[in-house]
């Protein structure tokens, strides 16, 4: 018996990892659509109880499709949308096929990342995550992509080509498939290396199919029957089984990677950049050619630049250039006790020191003497209004706050028509505790409130802001208003810097900005990058160390004082 068990067994054919490997397809291809999750967001208007594998990498985003959102409250709203792939592993640790009954026993283990989907307002439980897995015959069709609940409608108005839009809201529509009947199935906790089994009949057209938020598929039917069908696939070695960004604060990944290929002109800020990444590595030398160049195209240079420039120059001991540097800085109306701070004590010892006081003295005295005091004053009560109710001691209701902004915004519109933007030749640069450069004034509020209210005449505000922009006004590009944190990967908790397990492999080039900004004794303003500060006061504790586990991986110390965020 024993003898004629064995020859039974031996006629079974036997099927490794490789051999998957080999007839893997549709690889970063189709998401997972359950037959409860119809979509990233909710359930469709589709009330049959089928999965689909849905081909969405033409997805736009849904600001992309033209859908809009206005705060009916007043309150400070805005809607970004991440979405990102998630990976699964599968190992195969056992596969035999016996051709009598054309059975495969298939038995193996699959792990992976579960962060997927949009960000959303609507709170809801959160549910397990689970693996399903598929053993048959697929079936072509296509699949609707609803709007879904996005946002709480009761406090937020959502449109669609100017008509109101709910959850069946339709925004595309893709390719997808889904399995004939009688196929085999199986369900798995999605997690740390999950074991899954699964047996079915096998014939050429058969498929095996992983589905959580993506997939992976083989076909299974040419690895049995056509071993030379897909020969020719190439077996990719996944390193990261996490996730990788597709759409990032509503703009698709591949979109911005195509605009950086496109936007290749050298401009200003071309030579800034340079010199920033030179500065974070301690090149200074370099660095400073930067600035060089910089001021040889451009006449008219933001104060930040010449402020890094001197200081490049004294790094890399040319104090000629420095001198050069520093009389640039006069015409911003910085007065001659800014170069009380330490790195400049190797030029007031310096035998060119007195003639070049005397000399900085007299052109900032000129420069102050040129402002307008009168669009400094204008801006001052501006300010004051804005402040009034904006104030933490006195805040008023988000309706009045927007009435406010409103009013504020259009006063701001007037007198940048009638006088122009507030550059720093036309009221100064804003300097405090006589050594402090501050890389952009108080007024910047007025604006900053701009964006995050969308008044009515916004509009108008944007286009007189994107004209100061081209003439090296307003330095919109490295503004903190572009930069508040939404769509950063990068999360500071406790004095630690975390990246969010759904954007995928670290961007080493941010990460050196952000530590950059806690070990910076020579005072250089640069771009930190974006991130978003996570308050340490939470009332469980507890519990959001354990969402930071969960959720996002450990990079770095960057401090011990967690108070951190009210020094910087």
């Amino acid at each position: 018996m024993n003898l004629s068990f064995g020859q039974s067994s031996s006629k079974d054919k036997i099927y490794t990892q490789t051999d998957f490997e080999k007839n893997k397809i549709f690889n970063e291809t189709y998401s997972f659509w359950d037959k409860d999750r119809k979509n990233w967001f909710s359930v469709s208007a589709d009330t049959s109880k089928i999965s689909y594998f849905v081909d969405a990498r033409n997805y736009k985003g849904i600001v992309n499709y033209g859908v809009t959102f206005r705060t009916k409250t007043f309150r400070n709203f805005n809607f970004f949308e991440h979405l990102s792939m998630c990976f699964l592993k599968v190992e195969i640790s056992k596969c035999s096929y016996n051709p009598k009954d054309s059975i495969a026993d298939i038995e193996g283990f699959v792990s992976g990342n579960n962060e997927w989907g949009a960000n959303v307002l609507i709170k809801t439980k959160r549910e397990k995550e689970y693996v399903e897995i598929f053993l048959g015959e697929k079936i072509n069709t296509t699949k609707i992509c609803y709007l879904g609940q996005t946002v709480n409608k009761d406090s937020v108005e959502v449109k669609l080509n100017s008509k109101e839009a709910n959850e069946f809201t339709v925004l595309d529509t893709f390719p997808a498939f889904y399995f004939k009947k009688k196929y085999s199935h199986y369900k798995t906790v999605l997690g740390n290396r999950f074991p899954f089994k699964i047996s079915g009949k096998v014939n050429r057209n058969s498929l095996l199919a992983f589905g959580s938020s993506y997939s992976e598929i083989f076909d299974i039917g040419a690895m049995i029957y056509d071993s030379e069908k897909n020969k020719r696939n190439k077996i990719i070695r996944r390193e990261n089984y996490d996730c990788i960004p597709l759409i990032t604060a509503n703009k698709r990944v591949a979109d911005i990677e195509k605009e950086k290929v496109q936007k290749q002109e050298i401009n200003y800020y071309t030579y800034t950049q340079n010199a920033e990444n030179y500065i974070l590595g301690r090149q200074f030398g370099k660095a400073k050619e930067e600035y060089n160049v910089l001021a040889q195209k451009y006449p008219i240079l933001f104060a930040r630049d010449i402020h890094n420039a001197m200081r490049c120059a004294i790094l890399s001991r040319d104090y000629k250039n420095a001198f050069w540097w520093g009389e640039k800085l006069a015409l911003k109306g910085i007065e001659l006790p800014y170069f009380n701070s330490k790195i400049f004590a190797v030029l007031r010892k310096n035998a060119e020191w007195k003639s070049f006081s005397v000399k900085y003295d007299s052109v900032s005295k000129n420069a102050q003497y040129k402002w307008n005091l009168n669009l400094k004053k204008e801006l001052t009560d501006l300010l004051d209004e804005d402040q009034a109710e904006y104030g933490l001691e006195n805040r008023k209701s988000p309706k009045v706050l927007y009435e406010t902004t409103e009013k504020v915004t259009g006063k701001l519109i007037d007198l940048l028509k009638k006088e122009g933007y507030p550059s720093e030749e036309k009221i100064g640069s804003l300097v405090v505790r006589d050594t402090v450069l501050i890389p952009f004034p108080d007024f910047n509020v007025l604006i900053l409130h701009a964006i995050q209210q969308t008044p009515k005449n916004s509009k108008d505000l944007n286009e007189l802001l994107d004209k100061s922009t081209i003439n090296l006004e307003y330095d919109q590009k490295r503004s903190f208003n572009n930069t508040i944190g939404y769509g950063s990967c990068f999360r500071i908790y406790k004095g630690n810097l975390y990246s969010s397990k759904s954007c995928g492999r670290t961007n080493d080039a941010e990460v050196r900005k952000i530590a950059f900004k806690f070990n910076n004794p020579n005072g250089f303003i640069t771009d930190y990058g974006n991130y978003v500060v996570e308050a340490h006061d939470s009332k469980d504790e507890k519990l959001v160390d354990e969402d930071y586990k969960k959720k996002y991986n450990l990079i770095m110390k960057l401090t011990d004082d967690w108070a951190f965020y009210d020094k910087y």
